[in-house]
Formats: structure tokens, sequence, C-alpha cells
């Protein structure tokens, strides 16, 4: 299937690439950067053998003709776009966070005014490990969550969906710096970021937040880290008061997730390491209880690119095409 990659650069988007590339059902024709056009693909893709030689402006993927269109692009910048794209026949996964909400009054909270509110119904959101998403034939766009609420949702979701009630959950995240995108930023430079760990945004302002709050339906506080390593995030999850020990959620994520090769839940005891996900679509899952206080303690590791980005987000269209789940994934 002809595949078109927008903002193909940026570290999502090369993401992106890597795995399509690789995917049997699909053909890149179109690379679009915004900052790089008209220069020679191989120099970052050297493995891009057939297809687009150049890489082209956002105005000349309709030429391509794609199936699919990947946007990686920073929220607003591809959705004008989008109507051309859909009319065409193409689908759309929207790496952004344009289309992450069923209501245009939730995202203007944290992004201002939505760039086209008529598509919103056109949209899907959802996880791509959640065996309830489904992918109705009216859908042209899906909406593909942020990061931080994948690694939120992989290990909280299995909870909600046994009813149960968090009125408050706290979230201590921690992400690699590649999570701030590719434009250049001294206070992230290696000189400024080695040894070094800086909590960033003031709790409940992250833009994730929103996201996280509607697995939950309440509310969570959240304070995310920057750490110096480039790619990967690691939630500790905190959930006081909690009616379950550790050996519960065990139980239910494993039988949440059963027949899913993307998620490794660890034996009671055990924690994530970054390390063990990195460049991967897997994500892994610990629990732990602080009997002292009542507190459940959920640990979740993922790759910010792949499972927090571009895996999760060919994962999707796999589901989407009822192909093997695992296709062209790692």
């Amino acid at each position: 299937m002809r595949a078109a990659v927008v903002g193909a650069t940026g570290y999502a988007g090369q993401e992106v690439v890597r795995i399509l590339a690789r995917h049997p059902e699909f053909e890149i024709v179109a690379l679009t950067s915004t900052r790089q056009q008209g220069e020679d693909v191989r120099t970052l893709f050297p493995f891009v053998t057939r297809g687009p030689k150049v890489y082209t402006g956002i105005e000349d993927v309709s030429h391509k003709e794609p199936e699919w269109v990947f946007s990686c692009q920073a929220p607003k910048q591809a959705v004008p776009y989008f109507s051309q794209w859909i009319e065409q026949g193409a689908r759309i996964v929207d790496l952004s966070a344009d289309f992450r909400f069923p209501d245009a009054a939730i995202y203007e909270r944290a992004y201002g005014a939505h760039p086209a509110p008529e598509l919103i119904a056109l949209s899907q959101q959802g996880y791509a490990d959640d065996p309830a998403m489904r992918y109705p034939e009216t859908m042209k766009i899906l909406g593909n969550p942020g990061c931080y609420p994948t690694a939120f949702y992989v290990a909280v979701g299995p909870l909600m969906a046994q009813g149960l009630s968090l009125p408050l959950v706290i979230v201590d995240g921690k992400s690699g710096l590649s999570g701030a995108g590719r434009a250049p930023r001294e206070d992230l430079m290696l000189a400024e970021m080695a040894e070094n760990v800086t909590p960033y945004n003031e709790p409940g302002k992250h833009r994730h937040t929103l996201e996280m709050e509607r697995v939950t339906d309440s509310h969570v506080v959240f304070q995310p880290h920057y750490m110096p390593m480039a790619r990967g995030i690691e939630l500790t999850i905190y959930i006081p008061n909690s009616p379950l020990f550790a050996r519960d959620v065990l139980d239910f994520w494993q039988k949440f997730y059963v027949g899913n090769s993307f998620v490794n839940v660890l034996a009671e005891g055990q924690k994530p390491h970054t390390r063990r996900v990195r460049g991967t679509n897997q994500a892994e899952l610990g629990a732990s209880t602080d009997e002292l206080t009542g507190t459940l303690v959920l640990y979740a590791a993922v790759d910010n690119l792949q499972k927090g980005a571009a895996g999760q987000a060919v994962q999707h269209v796999n589901r989407w095409m009822n192909w093997p789940m695992e296709l062209g994934l790692e």
C-alpha cells in the first residue's frame, strides 16, 4: 500500500520510515521535510532504496496519491491538508495531538482552537493494546496517543476495565531527551544534561495530563522529568488507599494482555528497565504494594519513539487492516 510520511526527519517520523521500509504491506511514495526539502533522502535513510529520492514539501503529497498518510508534524501544522488527502481516498494516522480527543473543548484546554473540528467525527482515538479498540468503516483518521499516556494506559487501563474507581493517581514520569523533539534547545544539550535529572512543567500543566485523565475519568497529578538518555520512558504510578495489592494487578494484567506479545508483565518484585524496551514496540510492567500506607505502586517502561509513537501507530494500522498485529514491528 502506498504510504507518505509527513515530517519524516523528526524523531517520530524517522521511526515511522524505518518501520514502513521493512513492513511487507507498504511502499513509501513520499517523505516530506520542512527543513530538508530537496535534500537526498538516503543521507538519513540509506535503506530506502526504492521510492522517493528527495524530501518534498507537504503540498506535494497529494500528487503521489497515497493510500496512507502518517502525519508526524507538530499540532495544527498538517491538518489543513487532511480533507484533501481524505477526498483522494487516503487514511491518516496522526501522531500529533490534533485528533486524540473526541471533544474539541478538551483539546482546546491544552492546545487552543482546533484547526479542523469538522473532521473530529471522522476520527477515532485509543490505544493499540486495548482489546476493546475498534476501527469503524466511517473512520478516516486515527489519533495516535501521546507517549506518556501510552505508558500510563498500558499500566492503568486494565484496572479501569475492571470497573475500579481511582479518585487520585499520582504519576512520576521520566523521559529521554528525544521526547522534546528534534529542534535545537540549549537546555537539552549534552553539556547541560549529562549527569543531570530535572523536572519540567508544573504538576497538572503538562498537556498529556488530559489524556491520562481520560483513562481514569478522575484527577491525575503528573510530574515529568528529563533524563540524560536519548530515548525511553519510565512511569512510577502511585495509587493511594488502593483496594488492590500488587498480586491482584499482576493477575489483571496477565488476563487483559493474554495473546499480546508487546506487553511483558514482570513477576512480583521485578521492575521494568528502559534499556530492555529501547528501540522496540514492547512495554514492561511491574507492581508493588506499600503495605504501611496502603499505596499501590505501578511501574511502566516503553520506548517513547516506538510504543509511544511510531510503533503504536503501525500497530494500530495492522489491527485496522486485520493484519497480524506484529507485522513489521519488533
